[in-house]
């Protein structure tokens, strides 16, 4: 067998692990001909997959549907329910913020577009974000408006759909499908950082000037001049101002100390952002689990198919960063996401963690549009099962283990792992180095 017939056998049957069956070495491929989902998920166009006359009135519609104990009123259809149920799932995967960042306000999010367009393109399409054509306000896809009430003004916040809907390689776009032109820790760096480094210290100032410095240096980079007819924004005026103000009214959900989201180290997340790129998770985020250091970037996975932790587990494929991380099911999961995002116990009831569960669970892998030949398939499949199986044999092809670089071998993990933290660019060797000074500052000094 040639190599291009190698490759295109394997390619197969990844398509075959990763969106189908549940065990490589002995299972068929998942049938791309699944009952019709309640919503439309695969389309040509962004405006095809996005439904918002569905799913707009979905959740109220559900929610009127439910008794105050969240069951469902004796009188309600069971066939409409299940419907609106999902699409209310739909909905909040569309547009509840689920990054468990503090909300930006909006005044600073359009400023980045404003002053930097070269940097972030219309709509920050060049650091990956989709359009959004639904949206009357221009915001891009993954965006939406919080309805936190943290920062006291219209805020905006990250959502499920800017890491999970994405373009398949014959240019459809899926929800579901991983977002790999996301560049998050460029959106990151540029949005959240001089939040975090602010909020964290109002008081002792250690963290703001490097924040200042980081946008002073951008200011610095550019041509100041008129942008769309409208002027440039002093950003690192704004984050100032909007630092000392939340700091002033201690505005949080039981005070500013007890936000827990703006408590992470802030000199480890500003490496990781910027030693991330396109296409994965920030390492640092908790909900991945994994703070130890040496864990590289995760790559944003696909969720069709979303299987159970206790489900893996007792068959023998439970991955450690799988779909669902280290929750034990797509409930708890989906449960710590509404909690780490609001802050808010509250929120965790069936009313609402129901709806986006069961839109998650229909989610499938898209159907091809030309089938690949059986042989291709079964020839894919032995190389797998040579070559790959015996670490990626959890379920949709995920490792059941975690791997050392070292373990795998493979030449650019390799490379990646003992190369460490490499800044590359003007901006970022200038944050590395105030970042390094800060980690001195901080250090404990021996007394005497």
């Amino acid at each position: 067998m040639n190599v291009a017939k190698v490759c295109l056998s394997l390619g197969a049957a990844l398509l075959m692990v990763c969106c189908g069956g549940r065990d490589p070495a002995t299972s068929t491929p998942m049938s791309f001909n699944h009952a019709s989902s309640v919503t439309r998920d695969v389309g040509s166009s962004l405006e095809e997959i996005l439904e918002p006359a569905r799913t707009r009135p979905a959740c109220g519609n559900y929610w009127s549907m439910l008794d105050d104990a969240d069951a469902p009123r004796p009188v309600v259809d069971p066939v409409y329910l299940r419907e609106q149920e999902i699409l209310c799932g739909k909905w909040m995967f569309l547009s509840w913020e689920t990054s468990g960042k503090l909300p930006l306000p909006e005044i600073l999010f359009n400023a980045i577009e404003r002053s930097w367009p070269e940097r972030v393109g219309a709509g920050f399409q060049k650091i990956g974000f989709l359009p959004n054509p639904t949206d009357p306000a221009g915001r891009p896809l993954g965006i939406a408006r919080s309805t936190t009430r943290y920062t006291g003004m219209p805020s905006v916040n990250v959502t499920c759909a800017a890491c999970h809907v994405g373009q398949l390689p014959d240019g459809r776009y899926a929800i579901g499908a991983p977002n790999t032109k996301l560049d998050l820790s460029t959106f990151n760096l540029m949005s959240y950082y001089p939040l975090y480094a602010a909020m964290l210290d109002a008081d002792r100032q250690k963290l703001l000037p490097p924040a200042q410095a980081f946008f002073a240096e951008l200011e610095r980079t550019e041509r100041r001049r008129v942008v769309d007819g409208k002027n440039r924004i002093d950003w690192s005026n704004l984050v100032f101002k909007y630092s000392k103000m939340l700091h002033m009214l201690n505005i949080g959900p039981k005070g500013l100390p007890d936000v827990k989201f703006v408590a992470m180290p802030p000199e480890r997340d500003l490496l990781s952002w910027l030693n991330g790129r396109p296409g994965v998770f920030n390492p640092g985020a908790p909900m991945l689990t994994i703070q130890r250091e040496g864990v590289p970037n995760l790559s944003i996975p696909q969720i069709w198919g979303i299987t159970g932790f206790e489900e893996d587990f007792n068959a023998g494929r439970a991955a450690p960063l799988g779909q669902t991380t280290k929750y034990a099911s797509l409930e708890k999961f989906v449960s710590s996401a509404l909690v780490y995002a609001y802050q808010d116990l509250s929120l965790v009831r069936p009313r609402n963690v129901r709806p986006l569960v069961a839109f998650l669970r229909q989610l499938q892998a898209p159907k091809q549009q030309q089938s690949a030949p059986a042989e291709l398939v079964e020839a894919g499949r032995s190389v797998f099962n040579s070559n790959c199986a015996q670490c990626h044999d959890g379920a949709a092809g995920e490792s059941t283990r975690l791997y050392s670089a070292e373990t795998v071998g493979s030449p650019k993990g390799l490379e990646n792992a003992r190369a460490g933290y490499k800044a590359t660019t003007p901006i970022a060797k200038l944050i590395d180095e105030l970042s390094q000074q800060l980690s001195a500052d901080l250090r404990p000094q021996p007394e005497g």
